[in-house]
């Protein structure tokens, strides 16, 4: 009982009553805090003195953490012991943003040297550091949470302040976005000091979990926010409002936000080519319903942290780089009419475009050439070693009728007569390390038969001719001279028939050709030049016959 009163003399009651206040409002906040702590692993040696000033802001929460964890001894507290710390108590530390990916044109302003230098991947990044992207650059940022934006060519973006509570994951990262865009992706957080906003000249977004994307235009004064997951609180003049998935929202100076609207649908790139096999790239896609321009990126894999290419068009088409051979990921979205991107497409493709096929010279494409004249030829690539030709009846080459590898030299000659119809070619390259590259676009060309004089029936004041007939629905075209380049033209006429009678030319050689005339109006090339020798006219018994001397093939 003595004891008792000492311990509860008048300076020991009051003591006892700080302790019994300080206890009482650390029990009262114990539910509030419940959701928003840290838990701490208790390492050999360490008290709730020591605790509390390596972590917490202020000594005198040491009372409150005892009564927050049921401490019974301070002092000697068991290894591996997990202390509940509300986040809030925790200091806050300076952080960093480590670059993940830099690519093309892109600098950082360094705040504590006021130096404008090169970005490089692995470069760490601090409170009041500015990061600035080119035409063609981007960048991905990542967070000391695991939170990752992603900076878009043309942009601005200031780091305001970067800073962690204690030794958790826990960060409060404010960014400014003067120009330019940005994608972020935010890893879920919790507890009082969590924050990842966001701010442009016009308005802020905020958020504690979601992927989205934030724009702003300088010359309109507009920001733009497209959320693709979770929610984002965006504020601007003078009002705040939630933006769920899927929805977009854009604030403009001295306006108040515009109401979410829905996001434009994905396009459809379910008809897009697993293997491209030209350069620069160019895929079409069907066009989005209200979409007034279109967006496409193109990144070596699926997280997207450095864009090869990234390209707006009014089309609904990728019109995309010239880039190495090899795996890549597209991911195409359409624009609206308020300049809101929607929701993405993804499409992963293979790049095959090497060793380039040769270009395709003769026959002509959608061209005519006669069955004695069918000569192939190609242009020589370099770096060629061998040849692979395919000739068949459809486009699609579902059944060559030729299909011949290994060809050394630029020009071909089919061995077989082919039937008089049209044909499609193509030609691919093997080069000196053995690489197959991938065909040519096909070509096509109609064969036709070559027309084949009879000799001409004479008589005193007339000559007739005959010949082969040739596809159905064709015309010809006959011509004699007196020379072989038909410049002194002595006839010339376009027939339905395979037959002509002209007025007896004068006694000499005269020279003889014909071509084909499809029923659209193209013509064929002419067949061989013929020469004929026409004695004088005391020399013509009727219906003598004159016979034909080839002189010249085309």
């Amino acid at each position: 009982m003595q004891i008792a009163k000492r311990r509860f003399g008048p300076m020991g009651a009051i003591k006892a009553c700080a302790v019994a206040c300080v206890i009482a409002l650390a029990l009262l906040g114990v539910q509030t805090v419940r959701a928003q702590e840290w838990l701490y692993t208790v390492r050999p040696g360490d008290n709730l003195w020591n605790i509390t000033a390596e972590h917490l802001t202020r000594m005198d929460y040491w009372p409150r953490l005892q009564v927050l964890n049921q401490v019974s001894d301070p002092e000697n507290l068991p290894p591996g012991m997990k202390l509940r710390i509300p986040i809030a108590w925790l200091k806050r530390l300076p952080a960093t943003a480590q670059v993940l990916s830099a690519h093309g044109e892109i600098q950082a302003v360094i705040a504590a040297t006021s130096q404008t230098v090169a970005l490089k991947t692995g470069q760490l990044l601090e409170s009041g550091d500015t990061v600035l992207t080119g035409e063609d650059g981007n960048a991905t940022l990542e967070f000391g949470d695991g939170s990752r934006l992603l900076v878009q060519a043309n942009s601005q973006l200031n780091l305001k302040s970067l800073n962690a509570y204690g030794r958790t994951n826990v960060m409060d990262t404010l960014l400014q976005l003067v120009r330019g865009r940005v994608d972020n992706q935010v890893v879920p957080r919790s507890g009082a000091g969590a924050r990842y906003e966001v701010s442009t000249p016009v308005a802020t977004s905020a958020v504690r979990g979601t992927r989205y994307r934030l724009g702003m235009e300088t010359g309109t004064a507009t920001a733009r926010t497209e959320v693709l997951e979770g929610s984002v609180s965006f504020r601007g003049g003078g009002k705040t409002q939630a933006v769920a998935k899927g929805l977009g929202s854009l604030a403009t100076a001295d306006k108040p936000l515009s109401l979410p609207v829905p996001l434009l649908a994905p396009p459809n790139a379910a008809a897009l080519p697993p293997v491209v096999t030209r350069v620069p790239i160019q895929l079409a896609l069907p066009a989005v319903k209200g979409a007034v321009a279109y967006r496409a990126q193109i990144a070596p894999d699926d997280r997207f942290e450095t864009l090869l290419f990234d390209g707006v068009s009014p089309s609904p088409a990728v019109r995309g780089p010239d880039l190495p051979d090899g795996d890549y990921l597209l991911r195409v979205r359409g624009i609206d009419a308020k300049g809101l991107e929607g929701r993405d497409a993804h499409h992963r493709f293979r790049l095959h475009a090497r060793p380039v096929p040769p270009f395709l010279i003769e026959p002509a494409h959608q061209g005519a050439v006669l069955e004695k004249s069918l000569v192939f030829k190609w242009s020589e690539p370099e770096n060629a070693a061998s040849y692979h030709f395919q000739l068949a009846e459809d486009e699609g080459f579902a059944a060559p009728l030729l299909d011949l590898a290994g060809q050394t030299r630029a020009t071909l000659t089919p061995e077989r007569p082919l039937e008089p119809r049209v044909y499609y070619w193509r030609v691919a390259v093997r080069d000196s390390s053995g690489r197959d590259g991938p065909f040519s676009d096909p070509q096509s060309f109609k064969l036709q038969p070559t027309p084949k004089l009879q000799p001409p029936e004479v008589t005193a004041d007339s000559m007739t001719f005959r010949w082969s007939a040739g596809l159905p629905g064709q015309r010809y075209q006959f011509q004699i001279a007196k020379d072989a380049d038909f410049e002194e033209i002595v006839a010339s006429a376009e027939v339905s028939e395979p037959q002509l009678s002209i007025r007896r030319p004068d006694s000499g050689f005269h020279y003889l050709r014909i071509r084909s005339i499809e029923p659209d109006g193209s013509a064929g090339p002419y067949g061989p030049v013929q020469r004929i020798d026409v004695p004088p006219a005391s020399y013509w018994p009727v219906g003598l016959v004159v016979f034909l001397t080839l002189v010249l093939a085309l």
